[in-house]
């Protein structure tokens, strides 16, 4: 059993991320929980720190990303939004893009955890990140449409790679909420489980993931993030990509570690 809870207090209301580290797992939580994590400036500055921490430190080998207090993001922040020109809003919504970088192209594996609503922005950030684990009580939606906007922040590009364009289409056009269930069939959530154990399942998960080679993660997450490619050119990727592996000490550690019958460990050298 992971001890998280006492990392936030139920109302507390930073505008800020919180983390700590379960070996090589760092959990992250958005805590902006009297406005149920809507991706306020503030929040998104401490969320692209957050990350950008985690990303750098060789410690951390995958990251688990949730919402304190039981929603993980309830969107954008649309009081923030009065005033806008195009030149403010260009440079505006740039810098939320940097969210989509960090987890949709970023070097470490990310696991959201889903609880809650993920609607808006919230369905942004947790459609860039590698795997969705989601509670029964979760939904997901689009929602941009209602106040004018397209979906953003990534989206465009993470929600069709996982659910096609057709329903990306549905979702993005109808303001249509789905229940974790629907999500999962549709192939937008990757595992559900019960209320109140979807973090728990996220760190179990991405520690599972923190096993493996940390190198040949970060290639292979590059690799897909970066479909669809022609099958001449993704080849060729493939082909630099193995022959890189081929000269590190972790694939002379799990041949050695296969060829022994035990478990390998892995140094990401």
């Amino acid at each position: 059993m992971h001890h998280y809870k006492e990392l936030y207090m139920p109302g507390l209301d930073d505008s800020s991320c919180l983390s700590q580290d379960f070996g090589p797992v760092r959990l992250v939580f958005m805590n902006e929980q009297r406005r149920r994590n809507a991706l306020s400036l503030a929040l998104r500055e401490a969320l692209h720190q957050t990350l950008a921490d985690a990303l750098e430190d060789d410690t951390v080998r995958a990251i688990v990303l949730a919402g304190a207090g039981g929603t993980f993001s309830a969107g954008g922040d649309i009081s923030s939004m009065n005033d806008l020109n195009a030149v403010g809003g260009r440079k505006r919504l740039q810098r939320a893009q940097r969210l989509f970088h960090q987890l949709h192209h970023g070097t470490k594996p990310v696991v959201a955890a889903v609880e809650g609503a993920a609607v808006g922005a919230g369905l942004s950030l947790a459609s860039a990140c590698d795997i969705i684990v989601a509670g029964t009580d979760a939904r997901f939606g689009c929602l941009f449409s209602r106040i004018g906007l397209i979906p953003d922040i990534g989206m465009l590009k993470s929600l069709p790679d996982r659910i096609g364009v057709g329903r990306t289409k549905l979702l993005a056009m109808n303001d249509r909420t789905i229940e974790a269930d629907t999500a999962a069939q549709w192939g937008l959530v990757d595992e559900v489980v019960s209320e109140g154990t979807v973090i728990e399942r996220a760190l179990e998960l991405a520690e599972g993931i923190a096993e493996g080679a940390p190198i040949a993660h970060t290639l292979t997450k590059q690799l897909l993030g970066r479909l669809p490619l022609s099958s001449d050119v993704l080849l060729a990727a493939e082909a630099d990509a193995q022959a890189l592996l081929f000269t590190t000490k972790d694939f002379a550690e799990g041949r050695e570690a296969f060829l022994a019958k035990r478990k390998p460990r892995f140094q990401g050298k």
